[in-house]
C-alpha cells in the first residue's frame, strides 16, 4: 500500500513535513480502541489489517475499551504490544504517545466513541489515546461507532466537523447499517463491516490524495 503527499492541505498537519517523497509504504499501523460496544469485535479488524496489508500492528486501548475486551485477547491478533496507559513503557517505545506515534505510519482509532471524537475534538488530551492522537505526526483516522441518535447530535456534528478541519481523517458511518447489539435493531452510526473495513479505509484515503 502507498501513500502519496500530493495534497499536503487535506491530511493531519505533520504528514507532509515528516514522509518526504512522493508516496510511502505502509509497514506500521497504530491502532487505538476506545470504549465503543464494536471494540468487542476487534479482532476481525486487526487480522484484515495484518492480512491485506501485512502491515505490523501496535494497539493502545482506552481504560472502557480494556473493560469490555482483555488486552490478552488483543495481544493474539498482532505482532506488537498493547498498550493502556503513558506508563505503559518499553525498550522500543520509552515515551509511548511520542514513540509509538513516531513509528506508525498511520493511526486507526476503530472504534472511535463519541468521548475519543468529543476530546481529541476539544483539545483534550487525559489519557493515552487521545494524547497519541494528538502527538500523532502521521494519517490519523477516526472509524465513528455509536448510537444514531449520538450521531446525529449537533454536538457530535461539531465535534467531527472540527476534527476535519483539523486534518483528521474520519471514515463516515452515514451510510453503514448495523445490528446494534444493545436493541437488536437495524441502526445507523456503525463503523463499517469488518469485511468492508479495508476498503472503506482505502478509499477514505484516496479522497484526500493519500492513497494510490
Amino acid at each position: 500500500m502507498h501513500f502519496s503527499n500530493e495534497k499536503p492541505g487535506c491530511c493531519h498537519p505533520g504528514f507532509s513535513s515528516i514522509h518526504g517523497g512522493d508516496f510511502m509504504d505502509i509497514k506500521n499501523v497504530l491502532v487505538g480502541i476506545s470504549g465503543s460496544i464494536g471494540a468487542v469485535e476487534i479482532q476481525n479488524y486487526l487480522a484484515a489489517l495484518r492480512s491485506t496489508w501485512g502491515a505490523s500492528v501496535h494497539v493502545i486501548m482506552t481504560e472502557s475499551a480494556a473493560s469490555m475486551l482483555q488486552s490478552k485477547t488483543v495481544n493474539y491478533f498482532i505482532d506488537g504490544n498493547v498498550f493502556l496507559k503513558s506508563t505503559d513503557s518499553t525498550d522500543q517505545f520509552k515515551i509511548p504517545h511520542i514513540h509509538l506515534t513516531t513509528w506508525a505510519d498511520l493511526m486507526v482509532i476503530i472504534p472511535a466513541s463519541a468521548n475519543i471524537i468529543g476530546k481529541v475534538a476539544n483539545g483534550i488530551a487525559d489519557d493515552l489515546l487521545s494524547t497519541a492522537a494528538m502527538a500523532a505526526k502521521c494519517p490519523v483516522v477516526f472509524c465513528p461507532n455509536m448510537n444514531e441518535h449520538m450521531l446525529n447530535r449537533p454536538a457530535m456534528q461539531r465535534n467531527m466537523h472540527q476534527l476535519k478541519e483539523d486534518g483528521y481523517l474520519i471514515i463516515d458511518p452515514g451510510e453503514e447499517e448495523a445490528i446494534q447489539l444493545s436493541t437488536g435493531q437495524k441502526v445507523q452510526g456503525a463503523m463499517p463491516g469488518f469485511s468492508q473495513f479495508i476498503p472503506r479505509l482505502e478509499e477514505t484515503l484516496r479522497g484526500q490524495g493519500l492513497y494510490v
